[in-house]
């Protein structure tokens, strides 16, 4: 009897290691998985600005390491500057820029891959002026030195803004500058306005809390926000690009369902209060996308731009799909 009474307990515990295997098989496989999981270096030159939460997001919550990437940000003031210092030289693999520079760098044939859309918005871009320089209203700004960003969405919504005020562009004093150095020249007088977005507008009027106007043109322009590739991480590494699209999947789910928490996380990015942040939330879309709209908009701006001779690109063929395809494949609606 005790000879079977140790044969039984054998047989449990033997029973009983094979049941415990087979629980952890499917915890062990996700370690071995885990372990596996190629980690792709990957250099990100973005913008610090508002359009750019999905990236920030990404970053801070830790969403490219976990879909397999490292990515090592480089911030610009500006999307134009991350993608004409950042990308085009080659300092870095991917970029977020908005529509006009990526206009204007194709006119100048510069080679990149349009990846996805990241932001959309309408009501983006202001234009503030010193009131002393005898600005009240949109169309006071005739005959007055008006600064922007040179082929930026800034540029382009200043544009639209005048033909809005029936204000032509040969009726004010026009010059360009980067953005940074946009607000102290607001406040030492050198110019009397200039058209930008956030964070630069609230620092010139925090610059000159008595003695400015703010102007919005809501509708005017929808500007969209988009990752551009170099060709050759498109084309060599394209798993590099579906990793960095589910990460700002990720985001974009974070954003729907923490917003304020996302709103913290942007305004501390910046360096600005999470009041400014959530002042134009509401105007904002955080969205993966391929669209038409975005194509056409393209187009719009590049006939804007050109020179007499200049041809006007096809953005069609710049569109990368790929990575789309697999993240987020009912986002592209673009007509192939």
């Amino acid at each position: 009897m005790r000879f079977r009474r140790n044969e039984t307990t054998l047989n449990n515990r033997s029973w009983l290691g094979i049941l415990m295997l087979l629980a952890c098989a499917p915890l062990l496989q996700g370690c071995s998985e885990k372990e596996e999981m190629t980690i792709d270096r990957v250099r990100l030159g973005l913008a610090l600005q508002p359009s750019s939460t999905l990236a920030l997001i990404a970053s801070e919550k830790g969403y490219f390491r976990q879909n397999g990437l490292d990515v090592v940000l480089t911030d610009f003031p500006s999307g134009k500057r991350a993608l004409v210092e950042g990308l085009l030289p080659g300092n870095v693999d991917i970029a977020v820029a908005s529509d006009v520079p990526i206009a204007a760098a194709a006119l100048r044939g510069e080679k990149f891959k349009l990846v996805a859309s990241t932001f959309t918005a309408s009501n983006v871009n202001r234009v503030i002026a010193r009131r002393d320089a005898g600005i009240e209203k949109p169309a006071d700004i005739a005959g007055k030195r008006v600064a922007t960003q040179k082929h930026s969405a800034v540029h382009y919504f200043l544009h639209l803004f005048l033909m809005e005020n029936r204000v032509s562009e040969s009726d004010i004093k026009l010059s360009f500058t980067r953005a940074e150095e946009l607000p102290p020249a607001l406040e030492w007088g050198t110019i009397d306005a200039f058209s930008m977005r956030e964070p630069y507008i609230s620092q010139a009027a925090e610059l000159l809390p008595n003695n400015h106007v703010i102007f919005a043109a809501p509708g005017v322009y929808k500007q969209y926000d988009v990752v551009v590739a170099s060709p050759e991480i498109q084309k060599q590494s394209p798993v590099v690009i579906e990793k960095f699209l589910r990460a700002l999947l990720m985001a974009g789910r974070f954003v729907e369902e923490h917003e304020h928490e996302a709103q913290i996380i942007v305004a501390y990015k910046l360096g600005t209060s999470v009041e400014m942040i959530a002042s134009g939330w509401g105007e904002y879309s955080f969205q993966l996308g391929m669209g038409q709209p975005l194509l056409l908009l393209l187009e719009d701006i590049s006939r804007w731009m050109k020179a007499e001779g200049q041809i006007t690109p096809n953005f069609l063929e710049m569109m990368a799909f790929d990575g789309l395809e697999k993240v987020k494949p009912q986002a592209i609606t673009v007509f192939r």
